[in-house]
């Protein structure tokens, strides 16, 4: 199947370079310069996107985000930029990948094969039949649509994004919104049973979130 790839980035030498070791039979590379262009594509689905966050005309975040709210791309951010405020704040609007320039051409295309060879896991039944649709509502494995709060479905889309693998508290209580505090964990701990009790209300069938001790929580690949 061929795979549609994405690049943000304003540097036309690595633009063009990045675009060039991508390409092949089985892989559409769409090379954009700016967030303005991306907006013009807005309507497209690609299977990675490898964004850098200094765009001229608004931050690469913003296109990050917006990629991670629509649809299941695999994101890479490709930026100069290297504090830890910075990485965070990547991880926290949705990057799967945070490497900084420069970045060995070598490294990059692993990290673009790994996460590629992750998608068609996925799609080959590691997220046991839940997923999300083109308006963003997460659907059961009959189809069903769940409701659920903006909050509750970036905690789903964040453990969807990586199938058996635990995704630690801290992160998870940066994307809901929790603040670090001494019940910080406690809240937490009450959002994930509320999340629960709506999803199986809904679908009348176990949620797929497991608890792992000590770490976080996880996405149960298999029902």
């Amino acid at each position: 199947m061929l795979k549609k790839i994405l690049i943000v980035e304003d540097d036309e030498d690595l633009r063009e370079t990045l675009a060039y070791a991508l390409s092949s039979p089985a892989r559409a590379v769409t090379a954009l310069a700016n967030a303005s262009e991306f907006r013009e594509k807005i309507a497209e689905r690609y299977d990675l996107a490898i964004v850098d966050i200094n765009l001229p005309d608004d931050s690469g975040f913003a296109v990050v985000r917006h990629l991670r709210d629509t649809s299941p791309t695999k994101i890479i951010i490709l930026s100069g930029r290297d504090t830890m405020a910075d990485r965070v704040e990547g991880y926290t609007h949705g990057a799967d990948i945070y490497m900084v320039k420069p970045t060995a051409q070598a490294e990059l295309l692993a990290a673009v094969e790994s996460l590629l060879r992750r998608d068609t896991l996925e799609q080959g039944g590691e997220l046991a039949g839940w997923r999300y649709d083109k308006e963003g509502s997460l659907l059961s494995p009959e189809g069903q649509k769940i409701n659920l709060s903006v909050r509750q479905s970036d905690f789903m889309k964040r453990l969807m994004r990586s199938p058996g693998a635990a995704v630690k508290r801290d992160e998870l209580r940066r994307v809901i919104g929790i603040e670090e505090t001494d019940e910080s964990g406690r809240a937490l701990d009450m959002f994930v049973t509320r999340l629960r009790r709506e999803i199986e209300d809904q679908t009348k069938q176990k949620a797929p979130i497991e608890t792992v001790p000590r770490q976080g929580f996880t996405f149960r690949k298999r029902s």
